[in-house]
């Protein structure tokens, strides 16, 4: 997520600056993001898009919890987050 790059997506702007707000968390923040949302784009563009990031937050809760792996390109990408944060696969996973 770059503010200063176009993405060349119509209402870039809008939809990054509520993803933003999505990840941070912060109710009044996530108010006014899909206020933006709703006053530019319209009210069901606004429940389209909070309704893909919420599926996307599934996914990734489902992943998470039933193991899936990464994969050796965003095993390699995160390794050193991964390190920093100690965060590493039970012993014997997957044997």
């Amino acid at each position: 997520m770059n503010g200063g790059v176009n993405s060349g997506v119509a209402n870039g702007e809008v939809l990054l600056a509520l993803s933003e707000a999505l990840v941070e968390g912060h109710p009044e923040t996530i108010v006014a993001a899909r206020a933006r949302v709703a006053r530019e784009m319209g009210a069901e563009a606004m429940v389209d898009a909070v309704g893909v990031a919420s599926n996307f937050e599934r996914m990734v809760r489902i992943a998470d919890a039933t193991g899936i792996e990464l994969g050796e390109f965003l095993e390699q990408a995160s390794a050193e987050v991964r390190s920093e944060l100690g965060v590493s696969r039970p012993e014997g996973w997957g044997a």
